[in-house]
């Protein structure tokens, strides 16, 4: 009965996640269509599954000492080697805890891509056997050393156990990270902790890398991105119980982002203020200097010499000083420029890690309705339809700020029907209009436009226009949209009411060849680059989704095509 219902259940979360997935083509929807799809759902079918990540790769799974201990340590005697470890000590020297762990500080400004880093060490005398007291006792260390919150530091330092065994002993990975003020510390038989509690003593040396402005109270001191490279991940996410630990970490990652992002306009900022400051020094440079060219000639015109001589000699002085200023100018402009060289760069990289965020809280959502509905089938569909409510939200805002079409870089531009003629004919002129101020900026100059339809892209205007009478044909046309001067006229006949839909650079319209109507897709030059087989009909709609056309063939069947050869995929039937 019991597995009925789950049956039952997971079929009924199918549906769901299907019309989502219709609905939006939304890609969380999908991998939850695919965990029900292809995960079985009795208990008996399950233990047939089969880890097909572990068999590609060693799992990261702690060993932990399972047997009596003679004294247990407290939670706070744990944390305070933590807080020993924080004191303060010479840089590249050790903190000991007594002969059990140690903190190594190996910060150097020199080779800026790469990291520095705190190396925690578990010393010889340590008698630790369980990864969660390791855990414990860095995460007070961060808490102390860097003044993270306790929710950020036991994030940091899950990651950091994980990061760690995953790397451990390759030096190769660690040389290419952090500097060689780290890599001197390390070798491939201590770097970073092992899987079995009995080779920690001695030979482990985790690194916790460093940002370039680490201090306390300073959120990102450590490097969050860099624990959460792919590998690290991948281990983390085997085990479902890590989904609040991910959680908090992207939400920390996302803080650092968010405060990188700010320091950088404020350095953009600061760097206008700069440039602003150069400018009227350059101003006052060149006033003085005219000053000055003024002062030598009223100099000249003194007829006493000696005097002449002491006012020409203190003009020289002021000369001195002026040209020193001018090379003080010129090198702060030039200190100005290679600043401003970084932006970029910096810009570049906070959206690359913005998109990596990103993608992880996609994977994070997708891994948590796959974890409910194989355990909490009744809120994994609560959130679907959460979901479904927000992304149909996220439509109407969306919808809500899309400008009308005939707008593009702030100018409307507008078909203004001169007159209607027999058989859906049209004669028209179009105009520039400024929709601010609602004043006409000026009238097109080409003439025989027809049909009510256009589409408007960087590339320019594309309307339908006649050759001089409807009856020769009718041609689609490439407008300039900064003179609205005809730049290309297409040589293949296009139906005169035909729709015109620019998608990726490419324009589609209906053709119309011996009375029959084909779908067209025609390059910016306005050349015929693909047509449909299938007939259409002459009145049909288009619309667009992913990479696929649906339209109307001739017989009124709804058919799809593929979207860039227009070659036929499938019909849709009621």
């Amino acid at each position: 009965m019991q597995k009925s219902l789950d049956i039952n259940m997971s079929f009924d979360i199918l549906s769901q996640a299907w019309r989502l997935f219709m609905k939006k083509n939304n890609l969380l929807a999908g991998i939850i269509l695919a965990s029900l799809v292809f995960t079985p759902i009795s208990y008996n079918a399950a233990a047939l599954e089969v880890d097909v990540d572990e068999i590609r790769s060693k799992r990261v799974e702690f060993i932990n000492y399972e047997g009596p201990y003679k004294k247990a340590d407290s939670f706070r005697d744990i944390e305070d080697i933590g807080r020993q470890l924080s004191r303060e000590g010479r840089a590249d020297e050790p903190v000991r805890f007594h002969m059990k762990y140690s903190i190594i500080r190996a910060i150097a400004k020199e080779e800026p891509d790469k990291f520095s880093a705190d190396i925690f060490s578990i010393d010889k005398n340590a008698m630790v056997g369980h990864i969660d007291i390791i855990r414990r006792i860095t995460a007070s260390y961060l808490m102390n050393q860097y003044g993270y919150s306790l929710r950020d530091a036991k994030t940091i330092s899950l990651f950091l156990s994980y990061y760690n065994a995953v790397h451990r002993g390759d030096t190769g990975y660690f040389g290419s990270k952090y500097k060689s003020v780290v890599m001197r510390h390390i070798n491939t038989g201590d770097a970073g902790i092992s899987t079995r509690y009995w080779e920690w003593p001695g030979a482990t040396k985790m690194l916790i890398p460093l940002t370039e402005e680490a201090q306390k109270g300073r959120i990102g001191s450590v490097e969050p991105d860099l624990l959460s490279d792919r590998k690290t991940i991948d281990e983390i996410r085997r085990d479902d119980k890590n989904i609040p630990d991910r959680k908090d970490m992207a939400d920390l990652r996302d803080r650092t982002i968010k405060r990188d992002r700010e320091e950088l306009e404020k350095e953009k900022k600061a760097q206008e203020v700069e440039k602003k400051a150069i400018e009227a020094r350059k101003d006052e440079t060149k006033k003085y200097e005219a000053e000055l060219k003024k002062e030598k000639k009223e100099a000249e015109k003194i007829a006493v010499p000696e005097k002449r001589k002491e006012k020409v000699e203190e003009i020289e002085k002021k000369e001195k000083k002026l040209e020193e200023e001018k090379q003080a100018i010129k090198k702060k402009e030039e200190e100005t420029k290679e600043k401003e060289k970084t932006i970029p760069d910096k810009e570049e990289k906070i959206k690359k890690r913005e998109e990596v965020l990103k993608e992880e809280k996609k994977q994070i959502e997708k891994d948590e309705l796959k974890r409910d509905i194989q355990k909490k089938p009744d809120l994994a569909r609560k959130k679907l339809e959460e979901k479904e409510k927000e992304l149909d939200k996220r439509e109407d805002k969306i919808r809500d700020k899309e400008l009308d079409k005939s707008i593009y870089a702030g100018k409307l531009y507008y078909l203004k029907v001169k007159e209607y003629l027999e058989g859906g004919h049209y004669n028209n002129d179009l105009y520039m209009i400024n929709a601010s101020t609602r004043k006409i900026m000026f009238k097109s100059p080409v003439e025989n436009i027809c049909g009510s339809r256009y589409d408007i892209y960087s590339g320019g205007i594309v309307i339908i226009t006649h050759r001089g009478s409807h009856a020769s044909g009718h041609r689609l046309t490439l407008v300039d949209k900064d003179t609205l001067k005809a730049k290309i006229y297409g040589s293949d006949d296009v139906f005169w009411r035909s729709f015109i839909e620019i998608r990726d650079g490419f324009i589609y319209a209906v053709t119309y060849e011996k009375g029959r109507h084909y779908l067209a897709r025609f390059d910016g030059s306005l050349k015929l680059v693909a047509k449909s087989k299938e007939e259409l009909s002459e009145n049909t709609f288009i619309s667009f989704w992913d990479n696929y056309i649906y339209i109307n063939r001739l017989d009124k069947t709804i058919i799809v095509l593929n979207k860039d050869d227009l070659s036929f995929i499938d019909e849709v039937k009621p």
